[in-house]
This record gives structure tokens, C-alpha cells and sequence, in this order.
């Protein structure tokens, strides 16, 4: 075996056998089967806007955004939804709670502060804050015949609720900055829907052809 083999091999084998000591007292994110975590813990940023809701706990979003700004951070996702149930964003279709609506107005304005792009989702596709089962329940409360939650891709009641629900987010008029969402270089984009899927429908066309 030549010298640069042999030396390639040994370089090899001590890369493999090296136990890697993050700086800064092991702040890296990691993941764990589907999540991310953080000192063992799960790392989401989805409760922005329930923490900025309460001005109380909003030191809190700041201390996150400050922080993550501080470790190189440019994005964020977060949710620009919550629908029904508790402390909802929208409790009816239509029907806005404005302190809620502050509390996501603050998360776009301290996002801003520190240099931070945000991509707001619209929607949930599980159950968990509401998501497409509470706008296929509001159309069944308006005597529509639904038989699945994947009723919220056809039916058009249902997806009147949710173009109304876009139409509202993107022109709301942010309470702190005085920018309309839409306007808000801040807002990168728009997800439609968080973890899109269609389980009646394997193909992917009933969510991808314009409705």
C-alpha cells in the first residue's frame, strides 16, 4: 500500500471516530426522526403569534427572533392562522379575533427589526388549529352535504371561506408598522397550506388544477 493510500485511510478512520463538539455550548439545531430539536426538546416557531397576543409574554418572541438573528438566522416560517377552538385567530368565517390579529402584526414588525424574512402559512392541513376540518365543519354548518375533510379542495362554499381568509391576511393593515401585509417586504411568501396533501386524491391533481 502506497504512503497517500495509507494516509487517506488513517484520515478516514479518525473522521469516523471523531465526536464533533459544537461551539457555543451546543446550540446547533438537530433532528430527530421528523422534528428538530433543541437541547433535546422540539424546536418550532409556530407560537409566535400566541405569544405576541398576550404584550405581556411578547419579550419572548423579540428574545427568539433576537437571538436567532444573532446565530446567522434570515428565515422564518410561522403561522398566519388559527381556526376555531382555542384563543383562534379566526373564530368564524370571516370573523377575526383582534388581538390575535396584534399579535401577529408585532411578530411581522420585530421580524422586520431584526432583519428577519417571514413565510406565513395559511392554513393547516391537520386538525390541530383548526385547519381544513374546521372550514369543511363551517360549510357543514351551512346545511352542505360533506362527507371528508378533502371536501375543502372542491366544494365551493369551503373554498370561499379560505380565498376570504387570504384576501383579509394579505391586506391587513399591520397595527405597529403601518404596512399592509402585502405591501411588507418582510413577508417573503405565502404558504398555502401547511404539509399539503389530498389523501382521496394520490395523483396530487385535485390540490395542483386552479379551482
Amino acid at each position: 500500500m502506497n504512503h497517500t493510500l495509507s494516509v487517506c485511510l488513517l484520515l478516514f478512520v479518525l473522521l469516523l471516530q471523531q465526536k464533533w463538539v459544537p461551539i457555543n455550548g451546543d446550540m446547533f439545531i438537530r433532528s430527530r426522526g421528523i422534528h428538530f430539536m433543541l437541547h433535546g426538546s422540539p424546536f418550532y416557531a409556530y407560537w409566535l403569534m400566541y405569544e405576541a397576543a398576550d404584550p405581556s409574554q411578547r419579550h419572548k418572541v423579540s428574545a427568539a427572533l433576537r437571538q436567532a438573528a444573532g446565530r446567522g438566522l434570515t428565515v422564518a416560517r410561522t403561522w398566519a392562522f388559527s381556526d376555531g377552538g382555542y384563543r383562534p385567530l379566526q373564530y368564524a368565517p370571516g370573523s377575526y379575533n383582534e388581538q390575535m390579529f396584534k399579535g401577529l402584526d408585532f411578530v411581522v414588525s420585530e421580524a422586520r427589526r431584526y432583519g428577519i424574512k417571514l413565510i406565513l402559512s395559511l392554513v393547516n392541513n391537520y386538525e390541530s388549529f383548526g385547519g381544513k376540518k374546521q372550514y369543511v365543519n363551517w360549510g357543514r354548518s351551512k346545511g352542505h352535504y360533506l362527507t371528508s375533510d378533502d371536501d375543502f379542495f372542491t366544494n365551493s362554499l369551503v373554498k370561499g371561506f379560505y380565498k376570504n381568509h387570504i384576501r383579509t391576511v394579505l391586506n391587513r393593515y399591520n397595527t405597529i408598522t403601518g404596512v399592509v401585509y402585502k405591501n411588507d417586504p418582510t413577508i417573503m411568501a405565502w404558504e398555502l397550506m401547511n404539509e399539503a396533501r389530498c389523501t382521496s386524491d394520490p395523483s396530487g391533481r385535485t390540490i395542483q388544477v386552479p379551482r
